[in-house]
């Protein structure tokens, strides 16, 4: 990570063509009163948000069944609208695809995203022409800021390199359904998606490697400077642009600087991505869903990423301590407290309502509003009663990697109840032949003991010991993905804290030629 005021040191060498830049750099910056409006008013922008969507819910199917005329206030809606997850929304979701209009949102959805993410079973959010609008706007505000400091858009470059799913919708009852990326490029104008490699014919490549390497094959000869794209994905892109240019991308597109990333935290890659991309990388977070685009790193270098509070999302925190009960504390933006774990709640123009999301946020800044996803609720880790978060797993594994000068492509820990001891087994993909397993699950047993106190807590009581680690193959984990869903996409990726017996089957009983004996 890098210090704002380092910022500098990430421009490009040429600015490239000036009247493309130029053009870029006054577009973006036109965006700027809506950036310090959500900035400064973000808890007013909140307020419209709610007002707004209740008076258009008002004429849904769903807005009549609960008394969205009545609502005058939060609290009102608190009262009147209950939490909800997926499956509750199921039964209006299914009279949307029958045909019915105004359910969840006035008229028919123009599109169902298709949420693979981490789940077993896909889900259909209704996806409106307002939604669509509003997800734009994650990206308008990153690029604007950016803009602001750099004072110029020469970091754009005349090609963008978007790594992202493949380009094919399916029709589910007469509906369009696909990935939130593949919609999003559909609703992309022409104008714009001149400046973006690769073409939607290449994306269509339902092979994961033919797509790749179709996609190797189109990216000499253009001026490539940024690039959007999922974390596990690209890493494996990267390598394999290795082996097939018998040189790393940065040598080959050395005026590449800002890297935007989305879906997953970053860190265990970094390294990796780093090595392939260049040291002064500018690495730039996106808090993005099927759901909405929720959040968006507004300064390089700082850890946070600034909640969206003014297009078209309202929100609303569970205390994590509460996530469990029939009837939790809900709390609205302005009630939040710095460093405390919330379940996050989205009420949106897709026409969900007090949604659930499967996300843990902490608030790292209220002033403006900064938050870091802490992982999700359904991978909270506690076999052995830890309650570890994803996101402690793999700041722990970041910096064993970087105190043992080990560099990881990615890794997945199971609980190991056959030892005579309790313990973690960690398999991990390294990008280099791991030096020493021994030093490298010292640092990493010491690190999850720093990062989580209930860890430590039975670590003093020898109730947990020493990990197991279990280096793997190049490849194994992209590997993995394919054996659980015949495919893979950006969406797709790897859990880092397992409990589920499908997946730890998978992993014990995978051909022994898989593994880096």
């Amino acid at each position: 990570m890098v210090a704002n005021s380092s910022i500098s040191s990430y421009l490009p060498a040429g600015l490239g063509n000036p009247f493309i830049s130029l053009a870029q750099y006054y577009y973006f910056k036109s965006f700027s009163n809506l950036v310090i409006e959500n900035r400064v008013h973000a808890n007013a922008c909140q307020q419209r948000i709610l007002s707004e969507l209740i008076e258009k819910g008002a004429t849904t199917s769903f807005g009549r069944e609960h008394g969205f005329k009545t609502i005058k206030s939060y609290d009102d809606f608190k009262q009147q609208v209950p939490l909800r997850e997926y499956e509750d929304f199921k039964p209006y979701i299914q009279k949307i695809f029958s045909g019915e209009p105004s359910v969840l949102w006035p008229g028919q959805p123009s599109f169902f995203g298709k949420s693979s993410g981490t789940t077993d079973a896909p889900k259909y959010i209704p996806v409106t022409n307002e939604f669509i609008n509003c997800t734009q706007f994650a990206a308008k505000y990153m690029l604007c800021n950016l803009i602001h400091q750099f004072k110029h858009a020469g970091f754009i470059g005349n090609k963008v390199f978007y790594l992202t799913d493949q380009q094919d919708f399916e029709m589910v009852q007469g509906f369009k359904c696909g990935a939130i990326s593949e919609i999003k490029s559909h609703f992309m104008p022409k104008w714009a998606s001149y400046f973006s490699v690769p073409k939607k014919e290449i994306n269509r490549i339902i092979n994961p490697v033919e797509k790749i390497d179709a996609i190797i094959d189109t990216l000499p000869g253009n001026d490539i400077r940024m690039a959007v794209a999922l974390p596990v994905y690209l890493s494996h892109f990267l390598r394999h642009f290795e082996i097939r240019n018998g040189n790393k991308f940065k040598d080959v597109f050395p005026n590449f600087g800002v890297l935007f990333v989305s879906g997953m935290n970053y860190e265990p890659y970094e390294n990796l991505l780093r090595q392939h991309l260049g040291n002064e990388l500018l690495i730039m977070e996106n808090y993005s869903a099927t759901e909405g685009n929720i959040a968006y790193q507004s300064i390089p270098g700082t850890k946070g990423m600034e909640l969206i509070c003014n297009q078209g999302l309202f929100y609303e925190f569970i205390p994590l301590e509460d996530i469990h009960k029939k009837y939790p504390r809900r709390l609205p933006l302005k009630d939040v407290i710095l460093g405390k774990p919330y379940g996050l709640v989205i009420s949106g123009n897709n026409g969900l309502w007090s949604y659930k999301m499967n996300d843990v946020v902490e608030f790292v800044s209220t002033a403006p509003y900064h938050l870091i996803v802490s992982g999700r609720l359904k991978d909270i880790f506690f076999p052995f009663g830890e309650h570890m978060l994803p996101i402690q797993a793999e700041q722990a594994m970041a910096e064993s990697c970087t105190q043992t000068q080990n560099v990881i492509t990615d890794f997945m820990i199971i609980p190991d109840f056959k030892n005579s001891t309790c313990r973690y087994k960690c398999f991990a993909e390294f990008d280099q032949p791991l030096k020493n397993s021994v030093t490298f699950a010292e640092a990493l047993h010491k690190n999850l003991c720093l990062k989580n106190s209930y860890y430590n807590d039975l670590v003093k009581t020898n109730a947990v010991t020493l990990p197991e680690i279990i280096p793997v193959t190049k490849g194994f984990f992209f590997n993995l993905l394919q054996l659980k869903h015949n495919n893979i996409s950006a969406q797709q990726k790897i859990v880092h804290l397992v409990n589920d017996p499908g997946t730890i089957a998978i992993l014990e009983n995978l051909a022994p030629s898989l593994l880096n004996e």
